[in-house]
């Protein structure tokens, strides 16, 4: 508990000092601020193009680890101990929800949860239901999943890949819309910081002059 919320204080940080150097830099014309943010827009987009190369060369070793992750987040659903706010057990309840899907391989993943394992007898939570049985009294956690036909017997990771290949020329045009975005800020910036030092040397020149 203690280190993600000291994970996600850091990135919260990160965020809100990038954007506030910008603000910064830009209102107050400090070419000092300005160039710094501009080299995290620069470390940002080189970092995006790394993740993006290593998930496609390392396809296989980042299907495992995010699997293993969200059989790990599986069985946290539930647990206030490890899941104050609920938003493991909120997200996980929109993929399936979403995704029309149940656990990572299938409903039997949920046996990870000791909240649903009964000493072998494993139950799934109401996400797991079809979408017309979601308000059944007889679906969800009261029946064991492999006698249950109100569920999705689909693995959200099958769900997620079909998805996404089913959509992927959406996807791609989104990842290009944001690397525009993030060209054109970086662009702007840039032409700022050219315009600020153009400015600054006709103002000294003539005082060099005289």
């Amino acid at each position: 508990w203690y280190q993600r919320r000291v994970r996600e204080a850091v990135v919260s940080t990160q965020s809100t000092g990038v954007g506030l150097t910008g603000f910064l830099g830009a209102c107050c014309e400090a070419l000092f601020l300005l160039k710094i943010y501009m080299g995290f827009l620069i470390v940002i987009m080189l970092a995006e193009i790394v993740i993006a190369v290593g998930c496609v060369a390392m396809k296989s070793e980042v299907e495992e680890f995010a699997s293993n992750r969200t059989l790990e987040l599986i069985s946290y659903y539930g647990d206030d101990t490890k899941d104050d706010a609920s938003i493991i057990t909120k997200t996980i309840d929109e993929i399936q929800e979403n995704f029309e899907c149940c656990g990572v391989y299938g409903p039997e993943d949920w046996g990870n949860n000791t909240a649903y394992n009964d000493g072998g007898t494993i139950t799934v939570p109401t996400s797991c239901c079809l979408e017309s049985e979601r308000s059944d009294d007889t679906c969800g956690s009261y029946v064991a999943w492999n006698d249950n036909t109100k569920i999705n017997s689909q693995g959200c990771k099958t769900s997620i890949i079909n998805f996404v290949e089913n959509n992927l020329l959406y996807v791609g045009i989104c990842a290009g819309v944001i690397v525009i975005f993030q060209m054109c800020g970086l662009l702007v910036c840039n032409h700022y910081i050219i315009k600020l030092e153009d400015d600054r040397f006709e103002y000294y020149s003539p005082l060099e002059e005289s």
